[in-house]
């Protein structure tokens, strides 16, 4: 289930690249959470490289905490 709008949804971690984003994503998911990731499309045009707005992974703010345990400390937010 993805959110249509951020609307009880937050921002757990800020990632350089769609594909960091994507695997802490993943094991956030196998966790029975679901997660969005925002700010995706730049990196399908600049795939593997550094954008200037970081990819952002979102999860449903009651499960923010659980989750936050899957994402490496320097990309907490």
């Amino acid at each position: 289930m993805k959110p249509s709008s951020t609307s009880g949804w937050v921002i757990i971690g800020e990632f350089d690249t769609l594909p960091d984003a994507t695997i802490i994503a993943g094991a956030i998911e196998n966790e029975g959470i679901p997660t969005s990731i925002l700010n995706s499309s730049l990196q399908s045009t600049l795939p593997l490289t550094f954008t200037w707005a970081p990819v952002q992974l979102l999860v449903p703010e009651a499960m923010a905490e659980a989750a936050i345990e899957s994402v490496p400390e320097e990309n907490r937010v």
